[in-house]
Order: C-alpha cells, then sequence, then structure tokens
C-alpha cells in the first residue's frame, strides 16, 4: 500500500499549527490579566488610547479564538474555513510584529505570554515560518460533508474552555503562575543575591556657569573641582546591577522614600503582605476581608503596599501603607486587592482578598 504523502504533510502541518495556535492561547487564557497588560502596550504603541479600557475584553477574545484555532486544527473539523481564518490571523500577526520590530518597537511581544519570553523579531521569525506552512495548508485543503451535530459539539467545547478557564482566572488567581512571585520561591534569599551584585556610586551635579547647561561626574573625578565655571549643585547615588535579575524592579519604599525591601524580607516567622493594585476597590466585601485580615495576624505581621494612593489607603485602613513599582505588585499578585502570606522570606501563600 503507498504512502500519501502528502496527506501525511497536511495532518502534520495541522497539528503543527494547532499546536502552536493551543499553546499560545491557553499560556494567556491562564492569565488574562498578564495578557491585558500586553494588550495594552500594544494599543498605546498604535497611538489607541482611547481603548485602553477595552484591553481586557480583548485579552480574553484573543485568547479564546487562538484555543478555538488550536483545537479545531487538530480535530480537523470545518477544515477549509479554519485554516483560512489561522492564514488570516497568522498574515495580521506576522504585520504587527514587523511594525514591533522596526518602525515600532514594544520590547516582548507577548506572544506566548509570560510563559515564554520572545521579542519581535524571534515573533516574527516564528510567523515566518508558520505563514507559507498556513497558505500551503489552505492551498491543498479541501472542503469536506460535515457532522453537524458533531461540528457543533467541538465548537461549543473550543468556545467554552478557554473563557472557562479566563473567568476563573480572573476570579481567583492564575492557574498556572509564570511570574517569578509563584509559590516556594526564597524571595528574600533571591532579592539578597541580587542585590548582592549592585555596585553603588556617587554622582556630583554641577552647573556650567558660562553655558548655563547641568553636568554630572563621578565622585571619583576631582577635575570637576579645578574647574572655576562649574558651580557645585547637588550629589546623588545610583546602584548599577551588574546584570538585570528577574527582581531588579522588586523595591519597596517606606513613606520618607527610603528602600525597606531586605529589611521587610528579613522580620521572622509568617509576614501577611496585604497587596493593593487597585485602591478603589476598598470597599464591600473585600473591605470585609481586610478586617479578617488584621483580625488574624497582629500589626506587625501585616505589610501593607500599595501601587498608588499610598495617603487614601492608609486613611482607608488606618495603618502605614509602603509603596511598590505598579507593575512589579501586579507580577506579585494578580488581584486588584490579594495577600501574599511569605514565611521567613519564602512565598508561602497568594489569594484573591475574597478567599482567603
Amino acid at each position: 500500500m503507498a504512502v500519501d504523502i502528502k496527506h501525511i504533510s497536511l495532518q502534520a502541518l495541522r497539528w503543527l499549527l494547532g499546536g502552536v495556535f493551543l499553546f499560545s492561547g491557553l499560556v494567556k487564557c491562564v492569565d488574562p490579566v498578564g495578557t491585558s497588560i500586553f494588550v495594552e502596550k500594544y494599543l498605546a504603541t498604535y497611538s489607541l488610547e482611547a481603548m485602553l479600557h477595552l484591553s481586557l475584553p480583548l485579552a480574553i477574545l484573543l485568547a479564546t479564538v487562538e484555543v478555538m484555532l488550536g483545537i479545531m486544527l487538530i480535530v480537523g473539523v470545518l477544515r477549509k474555513y479554519v485554516v483560512v481564518a489561522t492564514t488570516i490571523f497568522l498574515s495580521l500577526f506576522t504585520l504587527i510584529t514587523l511594525l514591533s520590530a522596526t518602525l515600532l518597537p514594544i520590547g516582548d511581544c507577548g506572544c506566548f505570554g509570560d510563559a515564554v519570553k520572545l521579542t519581535p523579531w524571534q515573533t516574527f521569525a516564528k510567523n515566518v515560518v508558520l505563514l507559507p506552512a498556513a497558505i500551503w495548508l489552505w492551498r491543498n485543503t479541501d472542503d469536506r460533508p460535515h457532522a453537524w451535530g458533531r461540528v457543533a459539539i467541538i465548537v461549543v467545547v473550543a468556545v467554552a474552555l478557554p473563557m472557562a478557564i479566563n473567568l476563573y482566572s480572573l476570579r481567583y488567581l492564575p492557574l498556572v503562575d509564570f511570574m517569578p512571585y509563584k509559590l516556594g520561591v526564597d524571595l528574600r534569599s533571591e532579592v539578597a543575591s541580587e542585590r548582592d551584585g549592585e555596585s553603588v556610586r556617587s554622582i556630583l551635579i554641577f552647573k556650567d556657569a558660562i553655558t548655563g547647561k547641568v553636568v554630572e561626574f563621578p565622585a571619583e573625578d576631582t577635575s570637576c573641582w579645578l574647574n572655576p565655571s562649574l558651580e557645585y549643585v547637588d550629589a546623588r547615588t545610583e546602584s548599577t546591577a551588574s546584570m538585570a535579575g528577574e527582581f531588579a524592579d522588586f523595591r519597596v519604599y517606606n513613606r520618607d522614600n527610603e528602600d525597606v525591601t531586605l529589611d521587610l524580607l528579613n522580620k521572622r516567622g509568617r509576614v501577611a503582605w496585604l497587596c493593593i493594585n487597585d485602591a478603589e476597590a476598598l470597599e464591600g466585601t473585600r473591605l470585609k476581608y481586610v478586617e479578617t485580615l488584621f483580625d488574624a495576624y497582629p500589626a506587625e505581621a501585616i505589610v501593607v503596599l500599595s501601587a498608588s494612593n499610598r495617603a487614601y489607603v492608609s486613611k482607608r485602613l488606618g495603618c502605614d501603607v509602603y509603596t511598590i513599582d505598579a507593575m512589579t505588585l501586579r507580577s506579585i499578585v494578580r488581584a486588584d486587592v490579594g495577600v501574599v502570606v511569605i514565611n521567613d522570606g519564602v512565598i508561602e501563600y497568594k489569594a484573591d482578598i475574597r478567599d482567603i
């Protein structure tokens, strides 16, 4: 019996494309908030700020479409229509990633969410390989009679599955945590290790009395003091990491804007970090559970972090509030108001405040 090479090749291509789409969609589904952050970056880059409020629905839609196409490619229903849709999808995103790599640089493209980091050029190269495969599959795929009952069941499952995963991850936390702040991470050790690799240097700031320009010199450069046209203005220090680590942006500041990250991480025993990504969410049920948290832990065992509105949060809760970078806080816990329990520096527990 002759082997039908063409048939085997077409089937392999469908599985390949389906697998890529399924993986890409699922890693977005398990973290819709993270996906929406990538969508926001694209909207801002393309000057579509008016659509920023749609970033989350667009993220859910994108993930759902990818999973649906992936499942239908692998199962092999509505083949002609699905292959056409896949080709159009890949064509659009090949163009977008080319623009992101050249005229409108965006950094990490978010193709595979936070699971696999790819630059726009790497994603463009991936699409350049997949797009011709999709076109060849399109040209060599014939439509077939459909068992509409089976088709309907598969379509419903292909849409319902990603939607269910998205909604679950929105209500609770991502099913799979791809961020550095996952359960079991020794945050104290990791951050301390990265800080040990940093060097701190002093910068002297002068003003040129002749040109009026502000110039800076490293503290070890004494020539600036010998130039009579330079007037001393100020000094500052800057930290330079030997290499950018995963926790480079994990810096917590007190009310005096002092970095107290290691002081907080060095607290002994179990400490609850109340992470407030959205200060306006401190109402109703969430506020009730925050009060429950304060009843369960002594004041010295609670650290309140807010990305913004420190004064409002402090007044609302009646306690000191520390600040942290908004993106970092959202990476620690995806909830508007969440709790992270750190036991001797190790992340032990994470939850939306409504689920403690």
